[in-house]
């Protein structure tokens, strides 16, 4: 392979992973607290070249962290945070998970958790429960203190600040893990509960359908500037083997 193949491949190889992120996104324009994804190149000069020749690489991904519309649904226990901040739920391995939505459930035991059986947190960490006889009749303020009908304070949904928020890593579902050596999550001085939401993903079906259309046509220009590369060594070996 030339040095044109061998760029040709990293530019090959990086469409290839917008593309299959961007397909990831439009396949999630539709999933609650959704974040889009973006990856993130680089451009690495090969040293040994004498001619300047660069490569792309891959660097890794971040989270677009702008807001998602505000879906009213009528249910007091779907919440979601209308200003900065995450939620923080109890994961299955005893780690802590982040969203910006939820559509809640309250068990047998009065434990309030997502359809999936994570449990809510307050802004201590531990999991909320609610008396066994208050069901769904709570009021949820913007401060996300829990009330019943009378104004009775039952606990508190924890709402979080995060500084690496654009590196954590989904788990689905609109669900996000922090990612290693990340620091503490900060309680939220001025939280924004809307209860009776959730937030829609954040993701521009249009837009991604558009750099689809794009990374597929540039991708393909890669692959024929390879298999043109490709035919012109053919070509010059067949003719060298003539002489």
């Amino acid at each position: 392979m030339t040095n044109i193949s061998y760029v040709s491949l990293s530019q090959a190889a990086a469409l290839e992973r917008s593309m299959n992120m961007t397909a990831h996104n439009l396949a999630n324009a539709n999933t609650s607290g959704y974040k889009a994804m973006n990856a993130v190149f680089e451009s690495y000069e090969d040293a040994s070249a004498t001619n300047g020749i660069s490569y792309v690489i891959d660097k890794g991904t971040y989270l677009d962290l702008s807001k998602g519309t505000m879906m009213p649904t009528g249910n007091p226990l779907d919440i979601a945070i209308a200003g900065d901040g995450w939620m923080s739920f109890q994961l299955e391995n005893g780690g802590t998970g982040y969203s910006r939505h939820s559509r809640l459930v309250v068990d047998v035991d009065g434990v309030v958790k997502t359809a999936g059986g994570r449990p809510l947190l307050d802004a201590g960490g531990g999991p909320v429960a609610l008396p066994e006889d208050i069901g769904q009749d709570v009021v949820i303020t913007a401060g996300g203190t829990i009330t019943d009908q009378q104004g009775a304070v039952l606990g508190n949904v924890g709402v979080f600040t995060i500084e690496q928020g654009a590196r954590m890593m989904p788990l689905g579902g609109g669900m996000y893990q922090l990612p290693e050596n990340a620091a503490a999550p900060q309680p939220s001085l001025e939280p924004k509960v809307k209860q009776g939401f959730v937030e829609n993903s954040n993701v521009q079906a249009v837009l991604e359908m558009t750099r689809l259309i794009d990374i597929q046509r540039a991708y393909e220009n890669s692959v024929k500037l390879m298999n043109q590369d490709n035919d012109l060594t053919q070509t010059a070996i067949q003719r060298l083997g003539r002489v």
